[in-house]
């Protein structure tokens, strides 16, 4: 049975059925947040209440409106060491979108892309949507042949691709390969030092997570004109700014209050030069713009990390006591 999340103490709005599919995850969790604080119904579906067993969908799929699938298990790390979890992803996408026919509403499917590695990197950032593509890695070639396979479904859905830049936020995972904010303050926190692969000028676009939530509820105020594009519709998500490592690590010292030790790294095969996104698309289509700006967005990743430190900490101290 799907998990449904309903608003304390209120009832659901009039409006678009959303299905959620990878609920539990990082942005999984921020957009069903969103959608509970708005009121929208949202059915979520997660690894174990799974949106389709086998070849047969839950019931619930057939009547939404809106199907948000941000479900992934890869990072780029993973898909350079492991190409064939990125090949099963690509198939599993296939295999959801199939059992999509069943619903007589033709939903407005919404895929969490890549804008981070699919343009091709001989263009010049900042990418907008008509800027040619060529992903460089395994990650990016996975996650456009995604793109692809929704695209061919417009038949029976009407695709929405959301290219995202590079998301951080509150309950990003911490490892290697998922995120460098994470990643960072998580050896902060263990007292290490950081580790910078590249010289440091490279620049990324980085956006809080609560953001691209906003941008996912936004879809659903656009749900009529989304069906009735006559193209895919294509939207970068980002803060629309660039911003190197060298001035994140800067931020980051300011956001801890101390000096922060880095070890530079050479940079991998597999690493882009300068990334960020043309955003105003998502301003025009979607009504949508960032509002979390960098400094307030690391403060409050900051302080989240502190907080899952020391609440294992409290609770080895009570266990201690007893």
């Amino acid at each position: 049975m799907a998990t449904v999340f309903v608003p304390h103490g209120s009832a659901h709005r009039p409006g678009p059925v959303a299905a959620v599919v990878g609920a539990n995850g990082f942005l999984g969790g921020s957009v069903m947040r969103a959608l509970s604080r708005a009121g929208v119904e949202a059915r979520g579906f997660t690894s174990a209440e799974p949106a389709v067993r086998g070849t047969r969908p839950d019931p619930a799929l057939r009547h939404a409106d809106v199907v948000l699938y941000l479900a992934s298990r890869i990072s780029p790390v993973i898909a350079e060491r492991e190409p064939e979890r990125a090949a099963g992803e690509i198939a599993a996408f296939r295999v959801f979108l199939e059992t999509l026919r069943e619903n007589r509403r033709r939903p407005v499917v919404v895929l969490a892309a890549s804008g981070g590695t699919v343009y091709d990197p001989q263009g010049e950032p900042p990418y907008e949507e008509l800027a040619p593509v060529g992903p460089n890695s395994v990650y990016g070639k996975a996650k456009l042949e995604q793109e692809q396979a929704l695209v061919h479904a417009s038949e029976w859905i009407a695709p929405a691709v959301l290219r995202l830049s590079n998301v951080y936020g509150p309950g990003q995972r911490t490892n290697a390969g998922y995120g460098v904010i994470g990643h960072w303050m998580k050896a902060l926190l263990a007292g290490e030092r950081l580790r910078m692969l590249g010289d440091g000028g490279s620049s990324r676009d980085y956006v809080h997570v609560d953001d691209v939530a906003s941008a996912m509820l936004a879809v659903l105020n656009r749900v009529a004109a989304l069906r009735s594009a006559d193209r895919p519709t294509v939207l970068n998500i980002g803060a629309g700014s660039p911003t190197s490592l060298d001035d994140l690590h800067r931020h980051l010292e300011a956001t801890v209050g101390r000096p922060v030790p880095v070890d530079r790294e050479p940079a991998r095969p597999f690493d882009r030069g300068d990334v960020w996104l043309d955003i105003r698309r998502a301003a025009d289509v979607l009504g949508w713009r960032p509002e979390i700006g960098l400094a307030e967005g690391l403060a409050d990743t900051w302080r989240y990390h502190l907080s899952t430190l020391r609440e294992p900490a409290r609770s080895a101290s009570r266990r201690d006591s007893t």
